[in-house]
This record gives structure tokens, sequence and C-alpha cells, in this order.
């Protein structure tokens, strides 16, 4: 537990920054940084032991987000629906059959192929999700998945009693699943009331809200169903306390395709309010103008200054008369 906390001490100020700080090609290259780290793991759970067949599977994964500028143009407007549908059904099937789905024999070229689909389209969301919607948003993902983690770890700690998936993942309580929908839904109705979102879109985000997280879910016990059927704990040892690098970021991957898809259709952008400018008018035309008291004498005497023209006098320095006619 102390290795846990002290590892997410350490990352949590280094995603914040990351998000929020670094350009898209930055961002795009640290992200993509993460996601080969992942796929190294991920290929190691697909039973590819040997260290060639981890790189080529690497190189594979490299090329395509190298190509991305040829092809994520094209995909833009839907490259969403399939990672949803992906997650949807996967979920489903976990929910409905979980012992059957531990039972498949997968292969390990399908795993591969899987884990090549999951990455790059977690990959490119993630980026659009940041640099079409804001950094903002991303983080709020990113907050989202870590609060709804910590809840459940807690909750089901504290009051878990009936198991999710026991053949999957033993250590997933139902109880524990309320409590992070609980925890998500008042994070998300706060953070819809600082953004001063209109009453509808407070609803709207609030559900978005929940469906991310259920789906996040899913993606975390269908990385613990590959695991279990390699027979590991972690998917790797880079980060104490946690385990691998896919281990932390298992949730968000599959939560990214519904967060980015579900902001596309109810027109999300949290965005911080910039400062108003408000000039407030001193006059109103066609409204009679105010006049101070105090100022109204000096007003009142120099109407009564007779022009120059008319009192026949000029402009004179101190201590000399005027020219005389």
């Amino acid at each position: 537990m102390k290795n846990r906390l002290i590892t997410a001490l350490v990352l949590a100020p280094l995603v914040i920054a990351a998000v929020l700080l670094l350009d898209p090609s930055a961002f795009s290259m640290v992200w993509g940084g993460v996601i080969l780290l992942a796929g190294w793991e991920w290929a190691g759970i697909s039973g590819v032991e040997s260290r060639a067949g981890r790189i080529a599977f690497l190189a594979v994964l490299g090329a395509t987000m190298v190509l991305a500028k040829y092809w994520a143009p094209l995909a833009v407007d839907w490259l969403m629906w399939p990672a949803v549908a992906w997650w949807l059904v996967v979920g489903m099937l976990l929910r409905a059959k979980p012992d059957k789905m531990l039972a498949i024999k997968f292969p390990a070229g399908l795993k591969l192929g899987m884990g090549w689909f999951i990455l790059v389209t977690s990959w490119i969301l993630f980026i659009w999700l940041r640099f079409n919607f804001g950094a903002v948003q991303a983080l709020y993902l990113l907050v989202l998945v870590s609060f709804a983690d910590i809840a459940a770890y807690f909750v089901g700690r504290r009051w878990g009693f009936t198991k999710l998936m026991p053949e999957i993942s033993p250590g997933k309580t139902v109880e524990g699943l309320y409590g992070a929908l609980a925890v998500s839904a008042v994070l998300a109705i706060g953070v819809a009331l600082w953004f001063k979102l209109e009453p509808a879109t407070v609803a709207d985000f609030a559900i978005l809200s929940l469906v991310t997280v259920v789906i996040s879910v899913a993606g975390d016990l269908f990385e613990s169903l590959l695991k279990r059927q390699r027979g590991v704990k972690d998917s790797g040892s880079l980060l104490p306390g946690h385990g691998g690098v896919l281990d932390r970021i298992d949730a968000l991957l599959a939560s990214v395709a519904v967060f980015y898809a579900g902001s596309m259709l109810i027109g999300l952008f949290l965005q911080v309010p910039e400062p108003v400018a408000v000039e407030v008018p001193t006059e109103i035309e066609g409204a009679p103008v105010q006049v101070d008291p105090s100022e109204a004498e000096g007003v009142e005497s120099e109407e009564n200054v007779p022009d120059e023209a008319e009192s026949g006098t000029t402009d004179a320095a101190p201590g000399e008369s005027a020219p005389k006619e």
C-alpha cells in the first residue's frame, strides 16, 4: 500500500503537467511512449515470450502511430464508434458469460490483433480528446477513472460482500462498483455546476460519466481475463505497488472511446471561462446628462465668459498688458 501511494504521488503531477502543458507533438509522443510500454506488456500476457516477438509487435504498433498523419484525418469522424461497439460487446459478454469467456483459448495472434486495435484507438482518441475538446476535459476523464477506481477499492474493502466476477477478478465486488458509481455521480455533478453547464447538459454529463465508469470496469476486467488465462497477477512490474503500465491504464483504454463519442454527441466542452470586460456607459443617447452640483458653478461661469472676439482681448503673458488698438 505504501509503494502504491508513493508511485501515485510521483506520477500524478507528471501526468497533470503533460496533459495541461505539452503541445500536440510532444503530447502525442509521450502518450505514444506509454502505449508502447503497455504494448510490450500486452504481448507478454498474450503469450509472446520471445523478445523478438515482442519487439515485432511494438514495431507494428509504432509504425501505425508514426503513419497516423496519413490515416487519422480519414478516421476522425467515425473511429470512435467501432471502439465503443467493441467495449459494449466485451462488457456484455463478460457480464453474461464470464466462465465461458475465461474458458475460451484465444490464439496469441488474435490477442495481439485485439491489443493492436485497443492500443491504437485509445492512443489517437485520447489525443483527439485533448486537442479537440481541451486539456480540462482530458484531465477530467483521468480524474473520473482514478476516483472511480479508488472508490471501488475502498468501498469494496469495507462493505464488499457480493463478488462481481469471481471467476475473472476475485477482488472486485458489486458494492465496490456501486461506490464507484456514487462517487462518479457526485464528481460529475460538482464539475458540471462548477463550469455552469445548462441543467439539461448537467444530466447528460452525469449520465455520460456513469456510462464511462461502467465501460472502464469492462476494460479492467478484460485485462484481468487475459492475465488469468496467462496465469499472472500483474501485466508487469514497472510501477511499484501498481504492477505494470497496462495495469494502470486498462480502464482508461476502454473509457476514452465512450467519453470521446459522448462528448461529441452532446457537444460538451469543459472550458474555464475567461473574464469578460464589461463597459458601463456614462451617457445614454437621448437621456439628460447629470451634472454634479459642485461642478455646476464652474459650468455656469464658463458660459458667462465673453468670447474673445466680442471682448476685443487676446492672450497675453503674465505681467504684460494687451496691445492697444
